[in-house]
């Protein structure tokens, strides 16, 4: 309990100075620190090779991906005429992969489709939904507070959930997550709906953000459903790989995907949300 609470007291305020008092490139680095070390656990659980090729290129490039679109959207310019950096980095990726693959089929240390296939989601699908936590900073209007809501979503309506399941708590959600509840669920979704109205008021009250109470609420709801999804997503993962935490990086509370798993579903749908003008 004192390093789950050491990790909070230390984490939450540099998370915020991070995201609100630094500038943009020290977000991008914190989104490109999330994207490499989740890619890496991906691959040290799911992933049935331990090929330093496989997984050194699909963590380097699950962070260029980051960095040059960030580039690109700074500068205005594309390095490879009129495609994006990050579309050729995916297409690299999965070139490699499979090159290497081939390579070493049949040998000692072969890599598998197994560990092809989970460094593509790792290299690919968790830069790319991560860099949606980027993409809200870099807004004109209210990056600053539109940054925070996935992480406030997946923070508060996680912490309502525990206070739920522990009063409430009798019937199981679903086997692949044994300690989850009914009664966490909508703790859950609760928590996620009060969180974003709060972050309404404050930034009505202090940063001259017109709120659309309704439409925060929703948005809330909607993300913490699919929070929820990548919770169990990654939960599922774990199970099938009979293991407790995908890494000790945030001592008690395990790894970057046991911590911010439902954060990596969550911030597409906030983008989504705020890019259709929907708050």
């Amino acid at each position: 309990m004192k390093q789950r609470w050491l990790v909070a007291i230390v984490g939450v305020p540099v998370l915020l100075a991070v995201l609100l008092a630094c500038p943009p490139w020290a977000t991008m680095l914190l989104v490109c620190a999330m994207s490499g070390v989740a890619a890496y656990e991906l691959l040290h659980v799911a992933g049935k090779s331990t090929d330093s090729v496989a997984i050194g290129l699909t963590v380097l490039l699950a962070v260029m991906q980051v960095s040059w679109g960030y580039l690109e959207t700074q500068t205005g310019q594309m390095v490879f005429g009129g495609v994006s950096a990050v579309t050729v980095f995916r297409w690299a990726l999965v070139v490699l992969l499979f090159f290497r693959a081939v390579m070493t089929y049949g040998k000692s240390g072969a890599v598998p489709f197994e560990t092809v296939a989970a460094a593509i989601v790792g290299g690919i699908v968790f830069p790319a939904f991560y860099g949606c936590i980027l993409l809200l900073r870099l807004r004109e209007s209210g990056g600053r507070l539109y940054v925070l809501a996935p992480f406030v979503i997946a923070f508060v309506g996680d912490s309502l959930a525990m206070y739920f399941g522990k009063w409430f708590g009798k019937r199981k959600l679903t086997p692949v997550s044994p300690n989850k509840t009914w009664a966490g669920f909508f703790g859950n979704l609760l928590g996620s709906v009060l969180g974003m109205l709060l972050l309404g008021l404050v930034g009505s009250r202090w940063l001259g953000y017109e709120a659309n109470y309704p439409m925060l609420a929703l948005l809330g709801a909607c993300a913490n459903l699919l929070g929820q999804l990548g919770d169990l997503s990654t939960s599922l993962i774990k199970r099938e790989a009979g293991v407790k935490d995908y890494s000790h990086l945030f001592l008690t509370h395990g790894g970057m995907l046991d911590r911010f798993d439902s954060t990596l579903f969550i911030a597409p749908a906030v983008y989504f949300f705020v890019s259709a003008g929907l708050v």
